[in-house]
């Protein structure tokens, strides 16, 4: 959803690019465990494209005003308690998207550390261009799995069980909807 222009207009680009890479990571987090159902949030939350946006914004402002630093502290906090934390009524839930940002929302993100299950954010001195985490992404990216969500493999079976269930259930009440007319 960047374009090649927003990523060069902060002052300092390099930790812009790594720190926005990070922040997408962790939005598709965010909206992956969803997916989990109860083992990924306790309820539906409505994370959106304007979350990450809004966050993007917050985040070059704070590096354009920061002194050439990136205030770690305060951006994770800004974006766990308020921004994405303002949706979240659930203390677990809180605590588990805080804990997101507490690993992988650091200065790794500058030194190509992992960022998720099997997965290093890109070097941000090498990759200057949307194009180039885009391809990063897509060969480095491993499958989706519940590894990169921080869940244990037995809530793939779990979704897919609930999964079978819904469709099941959905081919049972069409069945029976057709007899009746």
């Amino acid at each position: 959803p960047f374009p090649q222009t927003r990523l060069d207009e902060c002052t300092l680009p390099l930790e812009f690019r790594a720190c926005l890479f990070g922040l997408c990571f962790f939005h598709g987090v965010m909206l992956g465990r969803k997916r989990f159902g109860q083992q990924g949030w306790s309820r539906k939350y409505g994370f959106n494209m304007g979350d990450l946006t809004i966050c993007a914004d917050v985040l070059q402002t704070y590096l354009d005003d920061g002194g050439g630093r990136v205030p770690w502290d305060d951006l994770r906090y800004i974006f766990g308690e308020i921004m994405y934390g303002g949706h979240i009524t659930d203390f677990w839930d809180r605590k588990t998207n805080n804990t997101y940002l507490e690993v992988s929302f650091t200065e790794s993100l500058l030194k190509c550390e992992e960022l998720g299950h099997a997965f290093t954010s890109p070097d941000p001195e090498t990759h200057k261009t949307r194009e180039s985490y885009v391809d990063h992404l897509k060969t480095n990216l491993p499958p989706e799995s519940p590894l990169i969500y921080g869940l244990h493999m037995n809530s793939e079976i779990a979704y897919l069980n609930s999964a079978t269930n819904a469709l099941l259930s959905t081919i049972l009440r069409l069945k029976t909807g057709s007899k009746a007319g």
